[in-house]
């Protein structure tokens, strides 16, 4: 572990410490962000980027610090001053932190890039009304990253008695719901979670011969087949969808 991450997780343990220490150890866990460094890869360079329920801050430490601006919000007060502590010893991208519900935060601007990452499994938030109400503050061509609980796992999860807390989505209605905010899926994939070994295994089996995954990944562009399409027409090259 280098110093900085060192740094990171003391002011994580320290400022949390009314958490029990598994959830911190989770929070910190680098591989929970593995799948969003593979998926934007280099794309959050200068952009600005809104991170909705951002917890303590793990996306800008780990992946973002090269972004323009982030916009950071979440209903934990406690956060509050570890993000004023982290600023201040420069260990995560310069950003603005706001104590907010999801429903009741106001934007002042469009963004690049909006973050939505472990949030829709709560029966507190409703995804259809997160894209009602932050869909236009997207630019056109800005990407929207978030993670969905597939309602097609429910009985697996509900047979190991994990599931009554959470609530799930019907995937045809996501895609619908996407589709008529004008976004394009670029990329959809599963979530095999951070265990690795065994639980991992078991996973990638359930997704590789059933098709079935407890959380869904999803990558879109705003306005992306209408850009696509004009990019391709203004260049006179073939159009090709590849999501």
């Amino acid at each position: 572990m280098d110093t900085r991450q060192q740094k990171y997780e003391e002011l994580l343990f320290a400022h949390l410490a009314d958490r029990e220490a598994g959830e911190v150890r989770f929070f910190v866990n680098e591989r929970r962000f593995d799948i969003m460094r593979q998926t934007f890869a280099d794309q959050l360079v200068g952009k600005s980027v809104l991170n909705i329920a951002s917890g303590p801050f793990a996306m800008e430490f780990y992946l973002s610090p090269d972004c323009a601006r982030i916009d950071s919000i979440d209903i934990d007060a406690c956060l509050a001053p570890l993000h004023a502590r982290l600023i201040e010893e420069e260990l995560i991208a310069p950003s603005s932190f706001e104590v907010c519900d999801v429903m009741e935060f106001e934007p002042e601007r469009q963004y690049d890039v909006i973050v939505v990452n472990d949030m829709f499994y709560t029966k507190h938030v409703d995804f259809y009304a997160v894209m009602e109400k932050y869909a236009p503050f997207l630019k056109p061509g800005g990407q929207l990253y978030f993670d969905i609980l597939d309602r097609r796992a429910g009985p697996l999860w509900s047979f190991f008695n994990k599931d009554s807390r959470y609530r799930r989505y019907d995937m045809a209605d996501v895609h619908a719901t996407l589709q008529r905010h004008g976004f394009a899926v670029e990329a959809s994939l599963p979530s095999l979670g951070i265990k690795g070994g065994l639980d991992r295994a078991i996973r990638g089996l359930l997704w590789h011969t059933a098709g079935v995954a407890n959380n869904i990944i999803f990558l879109c562009r705003k306005g992306g087949a209408a850009l696509a399409f004009a990019g391709a027409m203004l260049l006179g090259e073939p159009l090709l969808q590849t999501y």
